[in-house]
């Protein structure tokens, strides 16, 4: 009996031979539903040494780009709620940062080389 194939932000991309001799590998996709931001999705990394970074997101530069940004979380005032700018957009915390600008820059070519790899190139792959 076939079994049927889960959409590509659901499913784990299977690694190929090209894709397995690098530092990284996508994990998941969920493509952004909304066009109206740099925004266009987020995605779960899976790094070599066996760690896998998840729910960060990705964003389309001016020039046309994509830049991998990190996984944050929105900050809670001490009753629980989340807070909130005098704009009314949310605070969030990043949960990963970097040293230096190299760091940075590392990162970034190691995650978009894994959305590159598993052909997610722009805002609606």
């Amino acid at each position: 009996m076939p079994q049927e194939t889960p959409p590509t932000e659901l499913r784990e991309l299977q690694p190929t031979a090209a894709r397995g001799a690098r530092n990284s590998r996508l994990v998941e996709w969920k493509p952004w539903p909304l066009s109206n931001s740099a925004l266009i999705g987020h995605c779960s990394v899976a790094f070599a040494g066996g760690w896998v970074v998840h729910a960060f997101p990705i964003f389309r530069r001016d020039d046309g780009s994509l830049a991998g940004g990190v996984p944050s979380m929105p900050q809670l005032d001490r009753d629980g709620r989340v807070r909130v700018r005098e704009d009314g957009k949310r605070v969030y915390t990043a949960l990963l940062t970097f040293e230096d600008g190299e760091a940075r820059h590392r990162w970034d070519r190691t995650v978009l080389s894994a959305l590159s790899d598993a052909g997610i190139t722009g805002a609606t792959s």
